[in-house]
């Protein structure tokens, strides 16, 4: 007889036993698993790469746009400002108008009067020439710096005359003095 040292029937040994198949199971959902993750994040960094892409053409659009608007606003305040110095030159030149035809006596009629930066040309007729001298010159010369008159005589009796009157030592008729 056979002493028999173990309990227990033996079992046939197999190769791929439950235990190794649990752990090889264990490692193919772990592969999957990483695998899965791994997809998952690359198309995730892609779509996060190509929003990138369009928030960077959209930042360059925007700055495009902006620096557009900045010299639209500049060409602007260059207008604003030169369409103010032009109101405050018309509202000089009026002014200048005028104080010019409150000199200008009831007796003598004024039939042009032409303005430059530096000087003023009156055109105009008088009954004489001493009333001109008497009403008119005085209150030019006083204004402008040289002022010098030409008559001539009319039909009717009256003197024509051209009036040049200018300024030496500034650059506008409109000045103070």
């Amino acid at each position: 007889m056979h002493t028999k040292y173990s309990y227990i029937q033996p079992r046939k040994k197999r190769i791929l036993s439950p235990e190794v198949g649990l752990l090889i199971s264990f490692f193919g959902l772990v592969f999957i698993f990483i695998f899965v993750m791994i997809w998952y994040l690359s198309m995730k960094i892609d779509m996060y790469s190509d929003l990138k892409l369009k928030f960077s053409h959209e930042t360059e659009q925007i700055k495009y746009q902006t620096s557009l608007i900045d010299s639209e606003i500049d060409i602007l305040q260059k207008s604003l400002k030169k369409s103010t110095s032009v109101v405050e030159h018309n509202l000089q030149l009026k002014n200048s108008i005028e104080n010019l035809l409150h000199i200008v006596p009831e007796k003598i009629t004024l039939s042009k009067v032409e303005f430059d930066e530096k000087k003023i040309t009156i055109y105009g007729s008088t009954p004489s020439k001493d009333i001109y001298n008497l009403l008119m010159l005085a209150p030019l010369r006083a204004i402008f710096d040289s002022s010098f008159t030409n008559f001539y005589l009319d039909d009717n009796g009256w003197y024509k005359f051209v009036s040049h009157n200018s300024m030496d030592d500034n650059l506008t008729i409109f000045r103070n003095r």
